[in-house]
């Protein structure tokens, strides 16, 4: 899309001059056949949406168009041109955040004379109505996307929830893991991969509109496959074989064609899944790497960062940012050329009972950044189990190059934030924390029969998607009360089509993908 520069909304025209009395200027007005139903993607800041306005007629003063709109949709007042004398053309700016909706309004466009607007031409006031659509985004990476908040910007109906379908990891595969990895979504589509041990690496691309298979893709025996990320077109997975070949895969999301290999030298790691940015793929094992998105050659390559395997870098229009568990540090980065920003110590490090991360930065509103303290362990090889241990949530500052806070609680689920709180559940509870100083603002306890929270958080407007050894729960942000369920435990995700992805298992998948409708 193209980008807009704010300028002034008013812009005059030379004088027309000429003897005698003037014609009365007179308008029309026309909203292009593109512009007056646009779609725009949640987060997206800008629209192409373009008003013609043509006068004729002429005047002794300086003719000015007036622009007015609605302020519930547009941040600022966008752009005038003047191809032509008489002819103005505006693009507007969508506001930042806008929830998923539809928009609908008039721009009011008026001839007046001088800048001042002092006098409005007699019938030259008119309006144009338009309409724009915010859709969602889609799945992408961990936790949704580069910021692994987990955050869905939508507020949705628990009334309207009803099973779509579900998917099983097809059998005849030997390796012991057996499951499939936490999903990616695009293009109406769902990716999943195996989680393997040693076994036959593939790919699955599934309609989401009721589960069928769109095309699979074998990369052959590998010692460990992670979970697809999506972006622009693109599928990305990772897999490692018993030596120092490992490589991160990319395919077209639409036919399952390879594309290209990124490869780098790790022995074993485990994935979560590569984090895509600013047009280029980030991975960490050991050291952290960017990849071109166009032919996958490496742009930098970091130094190590005291990361174990389990993670995912998170990056945003400056950084990328990859907390170390074996250093005890969160390393900021500068994305374009990997140099290293900060270097930020957690002394709440209580170091690693093995050898992966099992956790992501989360980055948060403010320039800060959060992660939990110190490494997990599974016991298990496989990208889709989950670790052990209860850990600290630590907030950074990175323009302080500081620690802000850490929680006094210690957090089993990768947490999620939304509109400044982060979800994250103990074994026993789920808090509501304020990203501000960490301080718990509410709890939901673990219902009766249930033995304990499990996996990862998704956020939307009004409510929190929470997973425990048994079941699947919806809670109202306002109520704090389960407002609906599902009777089967897992890793969620929630894709631009409005579908919630259930990848079945407590701590380890048992090969199940099970889809809720939401909208």
């Amino acid at each position: 899309m193209k980008k807009i520069l704010p300028v002034a909304a008013a812009l005059a025209l030379s004088a027309c001059g000429g003897g005698g009395a003037p014609a009365v200027p007179t308008l029309a007005v026309q909203l292009n056949a593109a512009g007056a139903t646009q779609q725009v993607v949640e987060g997206t800041t800008e629209v192409d949406l373009t008003v013609t306005a043509t006068y004729s007629g002429s005047s002794n003063k300086a003719i000015v168009p007036e622009f007015q709109f609605d302020a519930s949709l547009f941040a600022q007042q966008g752009e005038v041109a003047v191809p032509q004398t008489g002819t103005y053309v505006l693009r507007l700016r969508t506001r930042p955040n806008l929830a998923v909706n539809n928009y609908s309004g008039q721009i009011g466009i008026r001839l007046c004379q001088e800048s001042a607007c002092a006098t409005v031409y007699p019938g030259s006031t008119q309006k144009v109505s338009y309409a724009v659509k915010v859709a969602l985004a889609d799945w992408n990476t961990f936790q949704r996307n580069s910021a692994h908040n987990a955050y869905v910007h939508v507020t949705l109906d628990p009334s309207k929830f009803s099973k779509a379908w579900t998917w099983s990891r097809p059998s005849g595969d030997s390796e012991p893991v057996g499951g499939i990895n936490t999903v990616s979504t695009g293009q109406g589509m769902v990716f999943v991969s195996k989680d393997i041990y040693f076994g036959q690496a593939e790919v699955f691309a599934l309609k989401e509109s009721d589960g069928g298979q769109v095309w699979h893709y074998a990369s052959g025996y590998s010692a460990s496959e992670g979970p697809p990320a999506y972006a622009d077109g693109s599928v990305y997975f990772g897999t490692t074989t018993s030596s120092q070949a490992s490589r991160v895969t990319a395919l077209d999301a639409a036919t399952g064609t390879f594309k290209f290999n990124m490869p780098f030298s790790a022995q074993w790691p485990g994935y979560f899944a590569p984090t895509i940015y600013g047009g280029a793929v980030l991975n960490t094992s050991g050291s952290l790497t960017s990849y071109s998105v166009q032919d996958g050659k490496q742009n930098w390559r970091s130094g190590t960062l005291g990361t174990y395997d389990f993670t995912s870098p998170a990056a945003d229009s400056k950084y990328v940012y990859q907390y170390g568990s074996s250093s005890g540090k969160m390393s900021v980065l500068d994305r374009a050329t990997g140099t290293t920003i900060a270097s930020i110590t957690d002394p709440f490090n209580p170091g690693s009972s093995g050898y992966s991360e099992f956790s992501a930065p989360m980055l948060g509103s403010v320039q800060n950044v959060i992660a939990f303290s110190g490494g997990g362990f599974s016991g298990r090889a496989a990208s889709n189990s989950e670790q052990y241990e209860s850990r600290v949530l630590v907030n950074y500052d990175v323009n302080k190059q500081a620690v802000a806070w850490r929680t006094q609680g210690t957090y089993l689920t990768h947490p999620a934030l939304g509109n400044g709180v982060i979800y994250a559940a103990s074994s026993t509870q789920l808090d509501a924390i304020s990203e501000v100083d960490g301080k718990v603002q509410w709890s939901w306890p673990l219902p009766a029969g249930d033995a304990s929270f499990h996996r990862n958080g998704v956020v939307t407007d009004n409510l929190i998607f929470v997973s425990t050894d048994t079941t699947v729960y919806a809670i109202d942000l306002k109520t704090h009360q389960s407002v609906w369920k599902y009777p089967a435990p897992g890793n969620l995700a929630i894709s631009g089509g409005g579908i919630l992805y259930i990848t079945t298992g407590a701590r380890e998948s048992d090969g199940k993908l099970v889809a809720i409708k939401l909208m």
